[in-house]
């Protein structure tokens, strides 16, 4: 693990860089942004190069503390998932305990909390206490892709480093050359991923994505068709599929994205599911009135499941209203 595995991000790379050089190192550090652009890898190695023996800007991947930490077993380094969704108080309790103790190896401890706005209100109040008066060998890591959730008390004694959407022509050359796909491939996983890496790279790695996408798709060709029978055996594939719900319902909503910008510039390079070309050409007889409505009610209905609204009702619901338009 090293920076040269750090894709974009570059400002934060050298922001944490420069503190090492100048032995400016804050004791508290909150990772925000969204899921899967890297946060918790890049705090692995700012961890990694804070435990370093050689004390440089980047880990030098050969000193004791190095290979330890990259076999997972460095004496003063934690990091701290959360439990069936729950990062709970005694968990934050072991992080407590083991500050008290001095370093074992070299002259620091590090803790890395991932998913930390994950921690419920009693982890949190613990967690506010030990970061009243750390002692000087500990830093703490905080990893979050949802700051409103943690207290304000807490995210106001850190320095807060921002992660954004990582640039589609470096999540490309990734995929091209670490995954090797082709670029067609590489590209509308990019843009339908917006920038998250981690995100790109799970979807690559999946062995049905695309199968349920061109089931998505065909099924929304259908309903266009008017085969309105149809519906009934896609709720049971919705429900089937329901922890997958918001997948299928970004799918659908970018097709008809990709609809209207198709319809009204006929340039397929501004469109995302560009290997549709002629799929997409036969559904432009679709006015813009209507795609829009239909983008409104697939929007409405990713809210009302995030929203615990019944499921299989909200679903069926979305497809008959979308039947309706034609």
């Amino acid at each position: 693990m090293d920076y040269k595995d750090i894709v974009g991000h570059d400002i934060v790379v050298q922001s944490l860089k420069r503190a090492v050089k100048n032995k400016n190192i804050n004791h508290f550090y909150l990772f925000e942004g969204e899921e899967g652009l890297g946060k918790r890898t890049l705090g692995r190695t700012f961890a990694k190069t804070l435990l370093c023996e050689e004390k440089n800007e980047e880990p030098c991947n050969h000193c004791s503390s190095c290979r330890k930490f990259d076999h997972a077993n460095h004496p003063d380094y934690l990091e701290v998932d959360p439990e069936k969704g729950i990062i709970r108080k005694g968990q934050v309790e072991e992080i407590i305990r083991r500050m008290s103790m001095s370093p074992f190896q070299g002259d620091r401890k590090v803790f890395l909390i991932d998913q930390a706005h994950l921690m419920n209100k009693e982890a949190q109040n613990a967690m506010l206490k030990s970061l009243e008066e750390p002692p000087s060998y500990i830093h703490m890591i905080l990893v979050t892709s949802s700051s409103k959730n943690l207290l304000p008390t807490i995210i106001s004694r850190g320095q807060k480093i921002r992660f954004h959407q990582i640039p589609l022509h470096l999540v490309m050359d990734y995929l091209v050359k670490k995954e090797g796909i082709d670029q067609k491939e590489a590209k509308f996983l990019g843009e339908f991923s917006k920038g998250s890496l981690g995100r790109t790279i799970e979807l690559c790695h999946s062995e049905d994505f695309f199968e349920l996408r061109d089931w998505i798709l065909e099924l929304v060709d259908s309903i266009i068709r008017g085969e309105s029978w149809k519906i009934f055996s896609a709720v049971e594939r919705f429900t089937q599929e329901k922890d997958r719900a918001q997948e299928l319902l970004e799918i659908m909503m970018l097709w008809f994205r990709d609809l209207l910008v198709y319809k009204a510039t006929e340039d397929m390079e501004l469109v995302i599911n560009r290997d549709k070309e002629k799929l997409l050409s036969e559904q432009t007889f679709l006015d813009f009135d209507r795609i829009n409505d239909i983008i409104k009610k697939i929007q409405d209905t990713s809210i009302n499941i995030q929203l615990n609204v019944n499921y299989q009702l909200s679903i069926e619901t979305m497809l008959f209203n979308i039947q309706e338009e034609f």
